[in-house]
């Protein structure tokens, strides 16, 4: 081979080693999408932001996955289909690590049965989808990564995740934050840096720095 044909192989490899890996991430929104379409109004939460969230989780090299889910959609049965499409992005070269599932609220259910169904090692960010009544009836046990938001004013789904923290012997980390702004299930509604900056941190680390002040 040619010195310039050297040169121009080097060029490639280093072209492509320069490039970000694309990054896949699947946002299953709450309830009231569900019911009312991506217009979502809450009387007591406002709008909920659906493509202004996608928007922003749409970063350059990130590839979203999200639906609007037919009304009622069991959780359990929708995260088997989850946890098929991951399955083929792997099986079609996709590292692990390069997939993220963000749940909310019922999505943040959903999201936990697939964490629980499928042993892949990738990513999973839980926003505001765990209470007493979830710990009494489910028997989540999650795998890979975990990022866990809750807010302590939340009466809906405000409770921390360290009850499946203790429950899940096969996640690669464990992370969860509190959400101090005062909105209660409302946090998840919009694109707040409270919970967004970490996120996208998480997607393309699989880990929090004490920055994002981290509850343990």
């Amino acid at each position: 081979m040619k010195y310039s044909s050297y040169l121009v192989l080097l060029f490639i490899i280093l072209s492509c080693a320069s490039q970000k890996e694309t990054k896949h991430i699947f946002y299953l929104h709450g309830r009231i999408v569900e019911e009312q379409g991506r217009k979502a109004k809450s009387e007591t939460f406002g709008t909920y932001e659906y493509d202004s969230i996608l928007l922003a989780l749409k970063e350059k090299n990130n590839v979203i996955h999200s639906e609007i889910r037919a009304i009622n959609t069991q959780p359990k049965f929708y995260a088997m289909k989850i946890s098929y499409q991951i399955d083929s992005l792997v099986k079609t070269g996709t590292k692990p690590k390069n997939i993220t599932v963000v749940g909310a609220s019922k999505g943040a259910i959903i999201a936990s049965y697939v964490s629980t169904y499928s042993t892949q090692p990738i990513n999973y960010v839980f926003l505001a989808g765990n209470n007493a009544e979830q710990e009494k009836l489910d028997e989540w046990s999650f795998h890979g990564n975990v990022l866990c938001f809750y807010d302590a004013s939340d009466t809906i789904a405000g409770k921390n995740y360290s009850y499946w923290k203790n429950k899940s012997t096969q996640v690669h980390s464990f992370h969860q934050i509190e959400i101090s702004k005062n909105l209660g299930h409302g946090f998840l509604y919009k694109p707040y840096r409270e919970w967004l900056e970490p996120t996208l941190y998480f997607i393309h680390h699989q880990k929090i720095p004490n920055s994002f002040l981290v509850k343990n």
